[in-house]
């Protein structure tokens, strides 16, 4: 009876074995495509893709007036505050004078734990930036908070203006970066000459500038401040040490005489006639619509002409309205018989008012 009994399960094992033969006999092998390669499985972690790595330009760079921390464990007598010389070069103790400038926080305590091996066992050395003094830029003109910077890492031109406060709304069109090549100290920060903006003139090669000056034609940049602040990006340059961002004030108009907010009116874009009067707040009630004089000076001889425009044909389309140019006066003279009949008016208003008053019962 037990013979039996493991004869079955023997044949029970047998048939299950022939049925995982045919399963696998029928499942396809994998096929590589003439030109593919059989994948391979590895236990490394992934490499990161260049672009997720450390950008080493964003890493200060030391330079001329910064002054550095400098700290060696158990050495005070070592230790202490460095500024770099105007040569980008520091001084310490028992070793020569080094280079400085155009090196990193790491790159320059790796270079003093190397010199100071000679007398030391196993220094270690950390060395911070105390004060930033080498990176200046500056913006001017029309900002609402003009003033000078010190850079610690790379700025791009639209975040600089928000430090200064944004341009105000007498600031004109185009924004002029000047470079300077007296902060030209680094490689890495300042990549040969300066980046040339959108629309800006750049020097050919018959025009490059001798040794120790800077050509005028790369010494300026311009780029249109609509293109910024709409989000251009070739428009938000990096700003280079040593620039000076200047937003030039816009040219003015002006408008006088008998209309609601005389002044002078800044010509950031196009403006005619009618414009301004309309952002002079319109003409008063003693204004002549029918005599709108337009008065303009020419730069090039100072010889003034003077138009006299009726504003209701321009509102009727009859005649185009003029555009304006800078320096351009706009003045609207009285009317006289407007101001007659204002003072008749008032007369009769005070006469009345001066009127005995009697009740009748």
């Amino acid at each position: 009876m037990v013979w039996r009994i493991r004869t079955s399960y023997f044949l029970v094992f047998v048939l299950l074995l022939s049925a995982a033969r045919v399963s696998w006999a029928q499942t396809p092998a994998p096929v590589l495509r003439p030109n593919q390669q059989a994948p391979v499985l590895t236990d490394r972690a992934p490499v990161l893709s260049s672009t997720a790595r450390p950008d080493p330009e964003k890493n200060y760079r030391i330079g001329p007036g910064d002054v550095l921390d400098i700290r060696v464990f158990n050495r005070p007598e070592l230790s202490g505050d460095r500024r770099v010389n105007e040569a980008g070069r520091i001084r310490l103790p028992f070793i020569e004078e080094f280079t400085a400038a155009c090196l990193t926080e790491a790159e320059i305590a790796q270079q003093i734990t190397e010199k100071y091996q000679k007398y030391l066992r196993d220094p270690q050395v950390d060395v911070l930036v105390k004060e930033y003094k080498s990176q200046p830029v500056a913006v001017i003109g029309a900002v609402s908070n003009p003033a000078r910077f010190q850079m610690q890492r790379r700025v791009r031109l639209l975040e600089l203006l928000t430090y200064a406060g944004g341009p105000t709304n007498r600031a004109g069109e185009t924004i002029h970066i000047i470079h300077s090549d007296d902060f030209d100290f680094c490689a890495v920060n300042l990549p040969g000459k300066p980046a040339a903006a959108p629309g800006s003139k750049s020097a050919t090669p018959s025009e490059e500038p001798e040794a120790g000056t800077i050509s005028i034609l790369t010494a300026l940049s311009s780029i249109k401040l609509r293109d910024l602040l709409s989000g251009k990006i070739e428009a938000n340059v990096y700003v280079q040490p040593g620039d000076v961002v200047s937003i030039p004030e816009a040219e003015q108009v002006f408008v006088t005489g008998a209309v609601n907010r005389p002044g002078a009116f800044s010509l950031t874009n196009k403006l005619t006639l009618s414009q301004a009067i309309a952002q002079a707040g319109g003409i008063n009630m003693e204004g002549a619509q029918g005599r709108v004089h337009l008065i303009r000076q020419d730069p090039a001889t100072d010889k003034r002409t003077e138009k006299i425009f009726r504003l209701s044909d321009i509102h009727k389309n009859k005649i185009a309205d003029v555009a304006l140019l800078p320096n351009d006066i706009i003045e609207v003279p009285n009317s006289m018989l407007r101001a007659a009949s204002r003072n008749l008016l008032g007369v009769s208003i005070s006469m009345l008012a001066a009127l005995p008053y009697f009740i009748i019962r």
